[in-house]
């Protein structure tokens, strides 16, 4: 384990920011070592925030939003559209995608809009009755039952088709704000090694009715759940467009998120929300659910993590590992 100050970040030495530079330098700094969307091997598309599980430190922050929504099939339909000519897995997720309420049409269009079954990705907790039809549709999975007896025996036919994680997940909290508990420099160089923008995706989601693109999937999660708008509209290509395009996204979202902090969560089944003071208003949404809340701040603060962010489970952190890892699948279906 090593604790989260500055002189402990692993971060490669050539990348620290080791000189005292303008809040904008920082920035800018921070943003040319970061991944754009063309460079993602995966773009997301958040089709619910419906879920059967209410998981700690949720990455959608589904409890932490005001209401349920569903995009609509125009919606889905334009999204895919809107990636046309994108190489990589398109993968639709929610909350848990299979609870959308026009799942079945959710695929036909999938299917039409997107040929290659290689490139169809369904990221689900559970698939319910829906088993087959995943089968005959989707190329690829990222299957996570969060160690709930119901999921693994609906899960049980697509194990071996995807990637699949063993037992329950730690999740390192997303509302502990890194303005919070770093300076400008340090926050800004945590931020430029993000797990989630190294290893993630952007991702298409509906607000308000309306589609929205972002360059992380988390900083859709956090519009979503403060009902706010800072996403773009997701024009066909919206995808081959740089980091510094979404700048203004990177500004307002990142020192709000507790993701480049690397701090020791909760496990999934604790429903345990971690905030620091400027996500208080998120946290208070959690309370209000019967959820644990636990406040941080900088002086209480004594250890992160060994390992990243997005290695949630232990076959992501190699502890039960027997097949190649879903990057490995993509890398060996596309020849990246």
């Amino acid at each position: 384990m090593w604790d989260i100050f500055p002189h402990n970040l692993d971060v490669p030495q050539e990348h620290r920011m080791t000189h005292s530079l303008p809040v904008d330098d920082l920035r800018e700094r921070a943003l040319s070592q970061m991944r754009s969307p063309y460079e993602m091997k995966i773009i997301c598309i958040d089709i619910t925030n419906k879920c059967d599980l209410a998981c700690s430190n949720c990455t959608r922050l589904l409890e932490n939003q005001d209401m349920h929504w569903e995009m609509t099939l125009e919606n889905f339909r334009l999204a895919v559209r809107s990636l046309a000519d994108y190489p990589g897995i398109v993968a639709i997720i929610g909350g848990n995608p299979v609870m959308h309420r026009n799942f079945t049409e959710i695929c036909e269009i999938f299917v039409e809009e997107l040929p290659r079954k290689e490139q169809r990705g369904l990221w689900t907790n559970n698939v319910f009755k829906h088993s087959e039809l995943a089968k005959e549709v989707f190329g690829i999975f990222n299957l996570n039952p969060h160690g709930v007896e119901r999921g693994i025996k609906s899960l049980a036919d697509l194990k071996d088709l995807g990637w699949y994680h063993e037992g329950h997940s730690s999740h390192s909290p997303l509302l502990t704000a890194g303005k919070d508990l770093f300076d400008e420099e340090d926050m800004w160089e945590r931020i430029a090694h993000c797990d989630v923008n190294q290893d993630w995706s952007a991702s298409i989601v509906q607000n308000n009715g309306q589609l929205r693109a972002y360059f992380c999937e988390v900083a859709a999660s956090f519009d979503l759940a403060r009902g706010t708008d800072h996403g773009i509209e997701p024009v066909p290509g919206w995808w081959r467009r740089s980091v510094s395009d979404f700048k203004d996204q990177v500004a307002h979202f990142c020192p709000g998120c507790g993701v480049p902090a690397r701090l020791e969560g909760s496990m999934d089944f604790e429903k345990v929300d971690t905030y620091t003071s400027s996500n208080a208003d998120l946290a208070l949404k959690s309370l209000k659910k019967n959820r644990k809340i636990i406040e941080l701040t900088s002086d209480q603060i004594s250890k992160g993590i060994d390992h990243k962010v997005t290695q949630y489970s232990k076959n992501l952190r190699g502890i039960v590992d027997t097949k190649p890892t879903l990057m490995d699948r993509i890398r060996s279906m596309f020849g990246y």
